[in-house]
């Protein structure tokens, strides 16, 4: 990563002092902290290579009057393409079985509360498009790999499985009569960091505009007192839990598929498959 392209955005006489790569996510193509020398202070930030829905993310993001939400401080592109600057926040992830703060279902409830049926640009719709091109494109690519790459027959038969999945005409019709906002779209423990100054709830690159149940469901399940997003008719609140559900297993059983293992992925279809008949 060339240093001028995003140097010179911290202000002049900006200079590298040390850089340390920091786990990216399960897509992120490169991500930095660089401690950097300005006016006689060192300054610690993120130097992240991203993508155009990123950018437009975070500029949605900071539309959303609330300190407590990650800020970017620059966005550039150069010929390696699109780079974001945000603050370092020095602090440890949540730990798994650990409780999300209260603070993490605030902001994500006052995000969602606030682009409640609009749609930021430059970010994905989750419509039934969507959702075809999610499971043929990606996921069903991953489970087949496992299938192909352990021989395990019930992995081959949830292989065998996602086409359907895929054209499942519940889904669809879930997804045209549920409301939408914006997303985080990976919002789980893993991305809630716990520094000194308050938990935050970084690594906005998977943002969609989608139902917020699945922010809901990817964070902790049931949305505690503290999370005061959109509200839904009452005749579509069991809708959106199913769909929900079904949503975030499906999104993360490609990576189940690569790293979890066998049982793992049975586990995940096993639900996708109870609520899909749920839905129905």
């Amino acid at each position: 990563m060339s240093d001028p392209s995003w140097l010179a955005a911290l202000g002049p006489g900006a200079a590298v002092r040390a850089r340390t790569p920091l786990a990216g996510g399960y897509v992120a193509a490169s991500v930095e902290r660089v401690d950097v020398d300005l006016d006689g202070a060192t300054r610690s930030v993120v130097v992240k290579r991203t993508t155009a829905a990123e950018v437009a993310a975070m500029r949605a993001v900071a539309v959303v009057r609330d300190d407590r939400l990650p800020r970017m401080i620059a966005t550039g592109r150069d010929a390696d393409g699109h780079w974001i600057l945000l603050p370092h926040h020095d602090g440890p992830a949540l730990a798994a079985g650990e409780s999300v703060p209260a603070a993490v279902w605030e902001v994500l409830g006052a995000v969602h509360r606030h682009w409640a049926g609009r749609r930021p640009r430059g970010l994905p719709v989750v419509d039934a498009a969507w959702w075809r091109r999610t499971i043929t494109e990606h996921t069903l690519v991953a489970v087949r790999g496992a299938a192909e790459r352990t021989g395990d027959r019930d992995v081959a038969a949830v292989a065998a499985a996602l086409p359907g999945w895929a054209v499942h005409p519940v889904a669809a019709r879930a997804l045209a009569v549920l409301p939408r906002t914006l997303c985080h779209g990976d919002a789980h423990p893993g991305n809630v960091l716990l520094p000194a100054s308050g938990p935050v709830l970084i690594d906005w690159g998977s943002a969609r505009v989608a139902p917020p149940g699945l922010d809901v469901v990817t964070l902790g399940g049931d949305p505690p007192a503290a999370y005061t997003g959109p509200a839904l008719p009452p005749e579509l609140v069991p809708v959106h839990a199913h769909w929900a559900r079904v949503q975030a297993h499906v999104q993360y059983l490609a990576f189940a598929a690569d790293h979890l293992g066998t049982e793992r992925v049975l586990e995940m279809a096993g639900t996708v498959e109870r609520s899909l008949a749920a839905l129905g």
